[in-house]
């Protein structure tokens, strides 16, 4: 996102463009985590092999042990498509998480991912238009129990993603060639609720301290699903 100061004076007005505001992005490396969130992103139009199709999207976001200067845990998240299938991204990065592969037949039940801990691969890309931005590259299994700081705020999450939708959308109705109908931010009414409700933010301690010579006793390293 680009934000843009505006000064006045009595002779002149002078615009400043900043990229990202004062928002200071998580910062690369390996880090333990927790999922904090399920979001359904609903129906979305993709484009894969030259075709163009609908296709439900959801967002997993993690709260990690990393500490920023305001001293709130740093927030990292990813985009999926909702789908299980053998080539599918999330197939693989949940089999990854978990520690064995996901193989046809196996359910998993997304409510349970919030709460579940995990290792994060954190780097900082470029996209196309050239902003940088955090991406999840890996993830296994948690070396050590990490519990939600309570301070993620899923109502804020939620309207962050329906303003985006909304700035997506008005950019596309403004271009000069036609083009496919724009992001629906909200699921289809009658679509199945795959995902889990946005959780109420609540405090919680940081993290559980790891022992002396490695995690915490009562620490499990199983996710769950």
């Amino acid at each position: 996102m680009v934000n843009t100061q505006m000064t006045a004076s009595a002779d002149a007005l002078v615009l400043q463009c900043n990229e990202g505001g004062n928002f200071i992005k998580h910062p690369p490396g390996i880090y333990q985590g927790v999922c904090v969130d399920v979001v359904d992103l609903g129906m979305q139009w993709t484009e894969f092999q030259g075709k163009r199709k609908l296709v439900r999207k959801l967002k997993l976001v993690f709260e990690t042990e990393h500490v920023t200067e305001d001293g709130k845990r740093g927030i990292v998240a990813k985009n999926f498509t909702a789908s299980l299938y053998p080539n599918a991204k999330l197939t693989a990065f949940l089999g990854q998480w978990r520690g064995r592969q996901i193989v046809p037949g196996d359910n998993v039940d997304l409510k349970k991912l919030p709460g579940a801990c995990c290792t994060l691969v954190l780097s900082h890309q470029q996209s196309l238009s050239g902003r940088t931005y955090v991406s999840i590259d890996a993830v296994s299994k948690a070396t050590k129990k990490v519990v939600p700081s309570g301070t993620y705020d899923p109502a804020a999450m939620r309207q962050r993603i329906a303003e985006w939708a909304a700035k997506d959308a008005a950019a596309v109705q403004a271009a000069p060639v036609p083009q496919p109908m724009p992001v629906v931010a909200a699921p289809l009414a009658n679509a199945p609720q795959a995902v889990a409700p946005a959780p109420s933010k609540s405090a919680a301690p940081a993290a559980a301290p790891a022992g002396p010579s490695g995690p915490a006793p009562d620490f499990d390293p199983e996710v769950g699903f």
